[in-house]
């Protein structure tokens, strides 16, 4: 079972997790894998949570943990750890969660953990219904700390602006299809959605996450899915486009988005008598990542003739 790998190279490592529907009525915590990392053995571990009356868990948990009674509860300050749910082709991430360098210098001890919803996590075609099973991926590295170069002149030095020539921004799209708009209201419950696969446009990662309703209209997410500790504000143009139970396009927006505000959210109005027998609705995304026109780049430079110049003729008086 699991990695091999013992020392700093980063591991990862995707497990099917087999017994859907069995898991779901089980409150027992069940050990998938484990993996080797820095010298420590790693478990994954998936466990339901939050029975309803039919005993169905509304909660799934799933947690990556150093194996406590091999070595106890040690740090793992220091380690980077990125949880994922994939689609249920087990390629492409749907759900998702990392530790920040933060959070990393706080969880010296315990687990790190995902939590999803079961009909959000069912919705987003992430359970493979022929098979039985969901895929979970998970990645272990470790943080590199940010060091900083001093000038040794100290205040001797000083900045030329260069400006390199202007950068093209990246464009992209994504579409997310609801099969019936209706269907997906019932299955789901108030506050609950459907998200899209991630996808990748100017170096940055996204998705679309849908609501099916809120009060007579649906409301549809753009997310800004990239949460490293180096993650600068991104700005981007977008658009959305509607095809079926709502044929429309959206006027192009303009958003930065950052740490503290990570997602767009539009309003979609439903048009007509809902719902209907054919309430389809395919949702497609154009984005443009925004680079500034001038990107200025510091080159320090010594100014001896400023400084040193006085200094060195008092020097020979």
């Amino acid at each position: 079972m699991g990695s091999t790998t013992s020392r700093s190279a980063p591991v990862t490592l995707s497990v099917p997790v087999r017994g859907y529907s069995k898991l779901l009525r089980s409150p027992d915590r069940l050990t998938v894998d484990n993996l080797l990392f820095r010298d420590l053995l790693w478990d994954i571990h998936v466990q339901s949570m939050d029975f309803d009356e039919n005993g169905l868990a509304d909660t799934l948990v799933v947690s990556v943990v150093i194996n406590f009674m091999l070595h106890g509860f040690k740090s793992y300050a220091g380690t980077h750890i990125t949880l994922e749910i994939l689609d249920e082709t087990g390629e492409h991430t749907v759900f998702h969660k990392e530790s920040s360098r933060d959070t990393i210098g706080k969880q010296n001890k315990g687990s790190f953990i995902l939590c999803v919803r079961r009909r959000e996590l069912e919705a987003s075609s992430c359970v493979s219904a022929h098979y039985d099973k969901f895929t979970v991926r998970c990645t272990l590295k470790k943080m590199q700390q940010a060091t900083k170069r001093r000038c040794l002149f100290g205040s001797l030095c000083k900045s030329n602006a260069v400006l390199e020539p202007p950068k093209v921004a990246m464009v992209g799209s994504h579409t997310l299809t609801v099969c019936s708009v209706s269907k997906l209201s019932a299955t789901l419950r108030n506050g609950e959605c459907i998200y899209s696969t991630h996808f990748a446009v100017g170096g940055s990662t996204w998705y679309l996450k849908f609501c099916p309703r809120w009060l007579q209209s649906g409301i549809l997410w753009l997310v800004f899915a990239s949460k490293g500790d180096e993650m600068t504000p991104t700005t981007a143009e977008f658009s959305f486009e509607f095809e079926g139970l709502v044929n429309l396009e959206s006027q192009t927006t303009r958003h930065t988005f950052d740490r503290d505000n990570d997602d767009f959210y539009y309003h979609l109005k439903y048009t007509g008598t809902w719902p209907t027998q054919d309430d389809r609705l395919v949702v497609r995304c154009c984005l443009a990542v925004v680079t500034p026109e001038e990107v200025r780049t510091t080159i320090p430079t010594c100014s001896t003739e400023s400084v040193l110049t006085p200094l060195l003729s008092a020097m020979h008086r």
